[in-house]
């Protein structure tokens, strides 16, 4: 409506949105002795769950799907081989979230919950892509034990570290824009 309040914290969005993608650079070169070897693969996803947190906890956040697919360029430029795959999905994802948005409790089982679905289908459907367009032959059994698997469990501890805080922010945000 007309008389509704403007949301004003794109700027920390984003802030927070660049720093999870670095994040996922970080952790993935830091942490890659110990997850990815041939048998377990757990890729962090922290832009990822980012994404899905302001999309549940800031409502009000208008442009979140283009956030996504920019991220989803950005991410397919430097951290993958295949140009198109995040920009494709991540936005596709983000845009179901939204429109299950208000069903979704505010609360930590819920939210992780959806971030759970979420990864799955990301890591399912960027299997399906892989297979299409030739760049894997691994069998879905194989994906579903060493790279499902234990990349949700990798994103699971990401998510229990990271939604107390971002949470915390996201709220203030929400809080910021109703005064």
């Amino acid at each position: 409506m007309l008389t509704d309040p403007v949301f004003k914290g794109h700027g920390w969005v984003a802030l927070v949105l660049i720093v999870a993608l670095l994040l996922d650079g970080t952790l993935t070169q830091v942490f890659a002795q110990w997850l990815m070897t041939p048998l377990f693969t757990g890729v962090p996803q922290v832009t990822l769950i980012a994404l899905v947190m302001i999309a549940l906890i800031l409502p009000d956040e208008a442009y979140i799907v283009a956030i996504a697919a920019v991220l989803g360029l950005i991410a397919d430029s430097f951290y993958t081989g295949m140009l198109g795959v995040d920009l494709l999905l991540w936005p596709l994802l983000i845009y179901v979230v939204r429109q299950i948005q208000p069903l979704i409790p505010q609360t930590v089982l819920y939210v992780g919950a959806v971030v759970i679905l979420t990864l799955t289908a990301y890591l399912v459907a960027n299997y399906f892509v892989a297979r299409f367009l030739g760049a894997t032959s691994v069998g879905f059994v194989t994906l579903v034990a060493n790279h499902v698997g234990p990349g949700l469990t990798v994103n699971l501890v990401l998510f229990a570290l990271v939604y107390a805080p971002l949470g915390k922010l996201l709220r203030s945000l929400r809080l910021e824009e109703q005064d």
